[in-house]
């Protein structure tokens, strides 16, 4: 912020990762367009479908730090395969 980088620390580069998005009735979309760092991207071919839906979700469940979110949010996701996403009907 003030430019004051201490010698010893190295400067920040942002890693890429690509885009990863649900988008419902078990789809899924991967962007891989520009994965790395800037000036020294790889393209990665896109997906999309239940496999990139797969992916998304084993990254999103990876991602989580608690224990407690890591077993309530396949439970969600189950519950929202036999009953939909709105349970107020019911």
């Amino acid at each position: 912020f003030n430019n004051k980088q201490k010698e010893d620390e190295a400067t920040f580069k942002y890693f890429s990762l690509g885009s990863m998005a649900s988008l419902g009735n078990f789809k899924g979309l991967y962007d891989g367009s520009k994965v790395g760092v800037k000036g020294e991207e790889v393209d990665i071919p896109g997906m999309t479908g239940f496999v990139a839906l797969l992916i998304w979700r084993f990254a999103y469940w990876g991602r989580q730090t608690s224990l407690e979110n890591k077993i309530l949010i396949p439970m969600y996701w189950l519950k929202s395969f036999f009953f939909g996403r709105d349970i107020s009907r019911f």
